[in-house]
């Protein structure tokens, strides 16, 4: 059974993670306890955890608030993830995965194709994450994996937000990039998947961080 702090960490967190609590909005620690069925303390412990983990700030005398992101640290957490992503196809490579071994990224990938037959984003973006997360435990670097979804549900905020402000073309060619990927990862040669990889994540990178700079959003 779940830990009551546990509980409140993760109803949060999503909270952040989907925009609900804007960044620079206070938490009410009362109120929360309230919506949650919990008492105050394990909030508390939650807030606390969440602040070591810098999705939140807490100051004395000015409440708790939604740390905001800015595209600069939106950009040097994306260059952290690419580096972890690109590890973890050279490792992933070594392995000579079968098909079969890929069986998430393709059934992901079937979905983000399916969400832009339906022009749905938001499924599109969980289809995408799913992927990326995916990839990067088939590496087998449990390490690599934990380090790896850390900074991807700290960045995940502005990247659904950066994803909203990108067109049907950019989601369309992400997702063949996504489907060559796999071939990639089965080709004999280790340096094409993940020099094809790399460059990939340049191009997301400057797409995503681009448009949120194009748009001039400062707090994300």
């Amino acid at each position: 059974m779940a830990r009551a702090s546990d509980t409140a960490y993760a109803a949060i967190k999503d909270l952040i993670q989907r925009g609900e609590i804007p960044p620079g909005q206070t938490i009410d620690e009362a109120a929360t306890a309230k919506t949650l069925g919990i008492s105050r303390t394990p909030v508390r412990e939650a807030l606390l955890r969440l602040q070591a983990e810098r999705f939140v700030e807490i100051g004395k005398g000015k409440g708790i608030r939604v740390a905001p992101l800015s595209s600069s640290d939106m950009r040097e957490m994306y260059q952290v993830i690419s580096g972890l992503e690109v590890a973890a196809v050279a490792l992933l490579t070594r392995r000579r995965p079968s098909r079969d071994d890929l069986a998430e990224l393709v059934d992901e990938t079937r979905r983000m194709e399916a969400a832009i037959v339906a022009d749905d984003v938001d499924a599109w973006g969980e289809a995408d994450e799913r992927f990326h997360r995916a990839l990067m435990r088939l590496s087998g670097n449990r390490k690599l994996y934990e380090v790896g979804c850390q900074m991807r549900d700290f960045v995940l905020r502005a990247h659904r937000v950066a994803l909203r402000l990108q067109t049907p073309d950019y989601r369309t060619a992400s997702t063949a990039n996504h489907a060559k990927l796999i071939e990639a990862l089965l080709a004999p040669e280790h340096a094409f998947a993940t020099d094809a990889h790399y460059n990939q994540r340049l191009r997301g990178e400057e797409a995503l961080v681009g448009v949120v700079e194009k748009y001039r959003i400062n707090s994300l």
